[in-house]
């Protein structure tokens, strides 16, 4: 990845995330793969996250845990969207239509806005660059996603070739408005959501 998304900083901004969302009643563990899910970056089920260092950089994981609490956000809140997105993404080696992609289109990047609250709330100072790179991070992560949906193609090298080639995007991806949910008030989600 970029030499930026590399920097020292990331590992201290990826725990300071972490203790937030520990907070809103979510638990982040670090573990290794099961073999078959190697090339994944992180899980979630109920309200724990569940991170595979090894797989990623401090600020993949970053983006994931926040990613994750989006998509936690969405099941505490299931209708037919999620549960449809849901299924869709599950999905391998099958074609999608294209009402498909963009219902998984809005479905990931409302998980990305929430998550980006999340990020607003513990750096609400975030600099510019991190900024651009959370929305190009997002948008590699959603071409990606749709590439392993319908080739089964997946892993740390199959994303580099999509990250590599995303541009500076024009817009960022802006906060959602609603306030983020404390998740000691809410049932654990029997769904897990997984980043591949």
């Amino acid at each position: 990845m970029d030499d930026f998304l590399s920097r020292s900083e990331f590992p201290a901004k990826l725990t300071r995330l972490r203790l937030y969302v520990e907070r809103l009643g979510v638990t982040t563990l670090d573990a290794v793969p099961p073999s078959d899910q190697a090339r994944f970056i992180g899980v979630f089920e109920g309200h724990t996250i569940t991170l595979f260092p090894q797989s990623a950089s401090p600020f993949a994981l970053w983006f994931t845990v926040a990613h994750l609490f989006g998509h936690m956000t969405q099941i505490a809140g299931m209708n037919e969207r999620v549960k449809r997105a849901n299924a869709l993404v599950l999905r391998r080696g099958q074609e999608l239509f294209s009402r498909d992609v963009q219902l998984i289109y809005d479905h990931e990047y409302e998980a990305a806005e929430i998550g980006r609250t999340l990020v607003g709330e513990v750096e609400p100072d975030l600099p510019v660059e991190l900024d651009v790179a959370y929305t190009r991070f997002f948008l590699a992560d959603f071409r990606y996603l749709i590439n392993a949906i319908e080739t089964g193609e997946s892993g740390p090298q199959v994303f580099q070739r999509f990250w590599r080639r995303e541009p500076i995007p024009r817009n960022l991806i802006m906060p959602d408005a609603r306030p983020l949910l404390d998740m000691h008030n809410i049932p654990p989600a029997t769904e897990s959501v997984v980043v591949i």
